[in-house]
C-alpha cells in the first residue's frame, strides 16, 4: 500500500481531510510518541498506522 492510499484511507475512517491530516500528525503514544505520518516510512511503520485506522473504523479506541 502506498502512503497515498493510507492517507485516502485515514480521510475515510476520520470523516474528512482536515481530522485525517491532524491525527496523522499528531504524536501517538502506541508509535513510541511518533506521528503516524512520520511512522510510514517504512513498510512496518505503515502496517501499524493502516492497523490503526481500521480500530478507528470500526469505532475501537486508538
Amino acid at each position: 500500500m502506498l502512503v497515498a492510499e493510507v492517507v485516502a484511507f485515514a480521510q475515510r475512517a476520520l470523516d474528512g481531510v482536515d481530522p485525517a491530516r491532524e491525527w496523522l500528525r499528531a504524536p501517538h503514544s502506541l508509535l513510541g510518541g511518533a506521528s503516524p505520518l512520520d511512522r510510514m516510512d517504512t513498510r512496518v511503520g505503515m502496517n501499524e498506522v493502516k492497523t490503526m485506522l481500521a480500530h478507528v473504523e470500526h469505532g475501537m479506541p486508538v
